[in-house]
């Protein structure tokens, strides 16, 4: 399996639980639930987030939503 989605427009990259991660957001899950559902920590959920948006130079989840959808991350099939 691919460890990690290599970014077009970036030189760093998201890896495959950053992407589980932005896909639950997408779908409305909070830090909480996507732990519980992830078997993960409240916290480590949130220190993915703030990675993602860090090394994205995004500002919140929200940009880092449509940034995957932009990036074709995700699809509006899921």
């Amino acid at each position: 399996m691919i460890n990690n989605i290599l970014l077009q427009d970036h030189h760093d990259s998201i890896t495959e639980r950053e992407v589980e991660i932005v896909r639950l957001l997408s779908k409305g899950y909070n830090s909480k639930e996507i732990g519980d559902l992830l078997s993960i920590s409240e916290h480590t959920v949130n220190t993915h987030r703030r990675n993602m948006v860090r090394k994205l130079d995004l500002r919140n989840s929200y940009q880092l939503i449509v940034w995957a959808f932009k990036e074709k991350i995700l699809s509006y099939k899921e």
